[in-house]
């Protein structure tokens, strides 16, 4: 797992956050026991107040504050670890790749949109019980992960070794067959997350990152080219993983000879500036901003530092 103070700011905010939310509902409000009774609402601890007000709830849908603040909300201390250790192992590389803006606008997104979703469902008549927790919006950063790292492997359930692109779907068909069981976890709001993940992913590689279109840039663009007249303008579709292992080839390829100057490359004198430059702009923009040039100085460099510390 990616050290704290390595983790992208987005992520440390809202693991603060998170703590300090469960901090003072299970803690002060819970195990030291603090107690309030304000007029209109009666008598109950601190953590009954923070559920009170904080939880989403499928019947009362126009009481807005609560599509945000839900996510926030954990007094079970399993349930608040098991959501913070899913946002540190995914959102770490989902953030570096997105960068604070969208990971933020994702998580956001995803979240408001699993309450929607749950709204939905308690109309059908599917669900009613008050929902808490980040679940929804992790599932969307794990749909997010699963879109960039589709070939990874991760312990599903802590013991079984399964590539994402497989573990998405296991989860997807758990939440489906689990639905309705009464198990009190809120397995609608994690159908409404992958949704809304697939979603955003889809807004996100094919418009937000300003890629000529899902036409040029997609799982798409392979039958396009077939009936073009001018297939070169139709790119392949690749995931970020093949582009990262092509990067390390052509770094190993070249590292041989002298320094290469990339068409459009700006030969830097000081590399520390270009270096603090370039993950200046992979904080704010994420790593699928950066140019052809920028990726492999950054391989290079990398390259560089681990001859230096003999690896």
């Amino acid at each position: 797992m990616t050290p704290f103070s390595f983790l992208p700011k987005v992520v440390r905010a809202l693991l603060i956050v998170n703590a300090l939310v469960f901090g003072v509902a299970a803690i002060v409000g819970g195990y030291m026991g603090l107690h309030l009774n304000l007029p209109g609402v009666g008598y109950g601890s601190l953590q009954e107040y923070i559920l009170y007000f904080g939880a989403f709830l499928p019947t009362s849908p126009f009481e807005a504050w609560r599509y945000v603040t839900y996510m926030f909300i954990h007094v079970d201390l399993m349930h608040f670890l098991f959501n913070m250790l899913m946002l540190w192992m995914f959102g770490a590389e989902v953030g570096q790749w997105m960068g604070t803006k969208h990971f933020l606008a994702m998580y956001f997104f995803c979240g408001i949109f699993a309450a929607l979703f749950s709204v939905a469902m308690n109309i059908l008549g599917l669900t009613h019980n008050p929902i808490i927790g980040a679940s929804g919006a992790l599932m969307g950063v794990f749909v997010a992960y699963y879109k960039f790292f589709p070939e990874r492997r991760i312990l599903m359930f802590f013991f079984i070794p399964m590539k994402i692109k497989y573990a998405m779907w296991v989860m997807v068909v758990f939440d489906v067959v689990f639905a309705n069981t009464g198990d009190a976890i809120a397995h609608f709001a994690h159908l409404g997350g992958v949704v809304a993940g697939f979603i955003y992913m889809a807004l996100f590689q094919n418009i937000f990152m300003k890629s000529d279109g899902i036409l040029y840039n997609s799982p798409l663009s392979g039958l396009f080219r077939l009936f073009s007249n001018d297939p070169g303008r139709y790119k392949e579709w690749r995931h970020l993983d093949d582009d990262i292992h092509e990067g390390q080839d052509k770094v190993k390829k070249k590292s041989a000879g002298g320094p290469e100057v990339l068409e459009g490359e700006v030969l830097y004198m000081d590399e520390q500036k270009r270096m603090d430059e370039i993950l200046k702009k992979v904080g704010s923009e994420g790593i699928h901003s950066l140019t052809d040039s920028e990726r492999q100085f950054l391989l290079k460099a990398s390259a560089r530092a681990r001859r230096g510390k003999g690896l």
